[in-house]
């Protein structure tokens, strides 16, 4: 039986030159991939960018690699995400992080709803790049290894292997690196972090100490993260 399903575009690869396969992280099902034809509608193949998400329907069966699908739309629209060259650079870099991390089939409304949140706001708030390294920290929840914010004067150096502030300089971490910024970073929540200031040069010590904390713990392999470049020049 056909049912309405909804989903966050991870990847896509066009194998005919009608019909689409599609990577999703969806509500009901968690990481699963949906055949869909794109030849009724040439701006169909325009639904599946990054940050969106969609709704459509399939007679979804666990047992299948890929799913058919049709009847899609846009869940919501992300007008300013795609028309902010540097809200696109963010999304394409997420995306790709998303997509290279989560694997798994199994359901995760909680996981959904929450990159949700974050997404809408990004949309709806003025940019601000703190926003990246915000959303990074926030999805290792989901991996069980988040960093603590337990920064002060005894323990004022952040330890990649364990995952929290520690007595003991950390020799992968670059020198002068802004740790009580760090600190402030994990313990934010979405609702106020579109109001916070990073310099530029904090910002890019952080995004590179998340990349590397999550390189250490093997979800990521940083030097194949293609839109890093892309972003690194957006960054301002």
């Amino acid at each position: 039986m056909s049912q309405r399903i909804e989903g966050l575009f991870l990847r896509s690869t066009k194998i005919k030159h009608n019909s689409i396969i599609v990577e999703l992280l969806t509500k009901q099902y968690g990481r699963s991939s949906f055949i869909f034809s794109i030849s009724s509608k040439k701006s169909k193949s325009f639904l599946f960018q990054p940050f969106h998400f969609i709704e459509f329907s399939s007679a979804y069966n666990s047992e299948k690699k890929v799913n058919r699908a049709n009847n899609v739309e846009i869940a919501f629209p992300v007008i300013d995400i795609i028309s902010d060259i540097r809200k696109t650079g963010y999304a394409l870099l997420l995306t790709e992080i998303l997509n290279k991390t989560f694997h798994t089939q199994d359901k995760n409304e909680k996981l959904f709803f929450e990159l949700k949140k974050m997404i809408i706001s990004f949309e709806h708030q003025p940019f601000n790049p703190v926003f990246g390294i915000f959303f990074i920290k926030e999805i290792l929840i989901h991996f069980g290894i988040q960093p603590l914010s337990n920064y002060n004067t005894e323990s004022p150096y952040f330890s990649l292997s364990d995952g929290k502030f520690t007595k003991v300089y950390d020799d992968n971490i670059e020198e002068n690196f802004p740790y009580e910024i760090l600190n402030k970073l994990l313990g934010m929540k979405i609702d106020d972090i579109f109001v916070f200031k990073i310099s530029s040069t904090n910002r890019r010590s952080i995004m590179s100490l998340l990349l590397s904390y999550m390189s250490y713990h093997e979800l990521v392999n940083v030097d194949k993260l293609n839109s890093i470049k892309v972003l690194q020049s957006l960054y301002d």
